[in-house]
């Protein structure tokens, strides 16, 4: 005989209140595969990110070893200057010329490109002003003189062009 309160409608109360096994088991499943899914695309990123930061380490390696061969290209090409002055047709002057195109020639083909400034607007992102002169005839804000080469490197500016420009 059953108890009082114990007929079959004080079991169906209890099963509602319950939560179903097989939907809690689903919902972890769920979250679980959330999870792994946030995983495998964290890896992925990071994995991107790696590639290319490895990439920009490998291009731009030699960028220390560069900008010290700028100096020694900017004293042979001083030493040039001083030779055509009082030794032009020596062999010292040539030589000198040849061993600067040679120096040249290897940056370039190590990607070491000079940037072309005279006549141009002043742009502070690729030219260092040194002086502003007045009286030059240009168009104010352009450079006039350039005492010191600037370069690039791929696509990074590897030494800014030092520059007179007009006022």
């Amino acid at each position: 005989m059953p108890l009082q309160g114990e007929g079959p409608d004080s079991h169906s109360k209890e099963d509602t209140t319950e939560s179903d096994p097989l939907e809690e088991v689903k919902k972890i499943a769920s979250d679980n595969r959330d999870r792994w899914l946030r995983a495998v695309a964290d890896l992925e990123n990071f994995k991107k990110r790696t590639a290319q930061e490895r990439s920009k380490l490998i291009r731009y390696q030699n960028e220390d070893l560069l900008k010290d061969l700028l100096i020694i290209s900017d004293n042979l090409e001083r030493a040039i200057s001083h030779c055509e002055d009082k030794y032009a047709s020596s062999g010292l002057a040539e030589g000198l010329r040849l061993v600067t195109n040679m120096l040249k020639d290897t940056m370039a083909k190590h990607g070491v490109s000079p940037i072309e400034c005279v006549g141009r607007p002043f742009d502070p992102t690729f030219h260092e002003a040194i002086a502003k002169v007045a009286g030059t005839g240009a168009a104010p804000n352009t450079v006039v003189e350039e005492l010191e080469k600037g370069f690039m490197y791929h696509d990074r500016l590897l030494r800014p062009a030092k520059v007179t420009i007009a006022a």
